[in-house]
């Protein structure tokens, strides 16, 4: 309920006299209109900001930014034992007790190494314990009896990989070695969180390109077919890529992966709030998220009735009509908000003319107090 208490600040004045202005008169009626409308009924308790601070949900690139830093910064070199060798890799290959057999080779074109008395062996795609276990089956059939193959990547290939989308620094990347995506994405300065800036949305693309075998392959087992090259992309859940719980979607990279890390779509938030602007839609953000997190109600000209605008399925333009204080109260669902949606926090055409009053016309040696609308 909104109340006012005015000062006789007429006792206060001088013993000279001073007739009441005209504004003067126009705010004392003003301010009389609103008691009277005040008293017609209970008023609404309105949300505080510190409630809505409550409800803020917190930046989701703030945390994922120092998970992704640490979760790069431990990724275990069993990575580089589940490395799968290709052409241009250097392999040194020892076999006990054998040093005229003991090798260092580069993997060809056709991820093939030539060894001593068994000739070329394909070892692009495999592991070093695949090729191990591979070189000692070709030596154990003909040439020695129980082997013991050690084979070592000495070099490793430069590979080319592209990161995208909404990161610090964003291009191409030559890599030595085997990769994972959280190693990538934090050589690319992690996402993208500049003030002001758009940023990361929930969701991390891997593009990569059909590779040579996977033609071939689909070359013996169907009718051939003019070359197309083919990508396949997955879809990874950002946050449970930095968690570390999942470490199967830290997936190792690849020569040509593109990796995109998509935009937040964005909202707006207009009306009675502190920062009136854009913010990212993420994380099934709600109404009264979308307030907090554009500073809150304004203490002067906020109310709790809020409008969201947005285009349906069809293009048709719909409104849903929520209350912060019923949300707040756990009376009214605290509706989710959808890409380019308006949330527009109404203003109270009172408080404001009260406010433009009261900048205009200072009250002589006085004071007023406003409540909740």
């Amino acid at each position: 309920m909104l109340h006012m208490t005015i000062h006789d600040w007429k006792t206060k004045m001088p013993r000279k006299s001073v007739p009441v202005s005209q504004a003067s008169a126009i705010f004392l009626g003003l301010v009389l209109m609103v008691l009277l409308g005040g008293c017609a009924g209970p008023a609404r308790q309105a949300i505080t900001p510190q409630t809505l601070a409550q409800m803020q949900a917190p930046n989701p690139n703030n945390n994922l930014q120092p998970q992704l830093m640490v979760q790069a910064g431990q990724t275990s070199l069993a990575n580089y034992k589940d490395y799968q060798v290709g052409p241009e890799d250097q392999l040194a290959v020892d076999v006990f007790g054998q040093e005229k057999l003991k090798r260092v080779l580069r993997v060809n074109g056709q991820g093939e190494i030539a060894m001593p008395l068994v000739g070329p062996v394909k070892v692009g795609g495999l592991t070093t314990q695949q090729i191990e276990k591979r070189l000692e089956e070709a030596y154990g059939t003909n040439y020695l009896v129980n082997p013991q193959v050690t084979v070592e990547v000495k070099e490793f290939r430069h590979q080319r990989v592209a990161v995208t989308g909404a990161v610090a620094k964003p291009g191409s990347y030559e890599l030595i070695g085997p990769r994972t995506l959280l190693e990538v994405l934090s050589l690319a300065g992690g996402f993208a969180n500049a003030p002001g800036s758009a940023q990361a949305g929930d969701t991390l693309n891997l593009i990569r390109h059909q590779n040579a075998p996977d033609l071939a392959k689909a070359s013996r087992t169907g009718p051939l077919q003019p070359f197309t090259p083919k990508t396949e992309t997955t879809v990874i859940d950002l946050r449970r890529l930095v968690s570390g719980q999942e470490p199967a979607l830290n997936m190792p990279v690849k020569n040509g992966d593109v990796i995109h890390v998509p935009f937040a779509g964005t909202a707006y938030v207009l009306g009675g709030v502190r920062k009136p602007g854009n913010i990212a839609v993420k994380e099934n953000l709600t109404a009264s998220q979308a307030v907090a997190m554009a500073g809150g109600l304004d203490p002067i000209l906020g109310t709790s009735n809020i409008t969201i605008m947005r285009f349906d399925d069809q293009g048709k333009p719909i409104s849903i009509n929520t209350n912060l204080n019923d949300i707040v109260a756990r009376g009214e669902a605290d509706p989710p908000l959808k890409n380019n949606d308006v949330v527009v926090v109404k203003e109270s055409t009172v408080k404001k003319s009260l406010y433009i009053i009261r900048t205009l016309l200072p009250i002589p040696s006085g004071s007023y107090s406003m409540g909740a609308f």
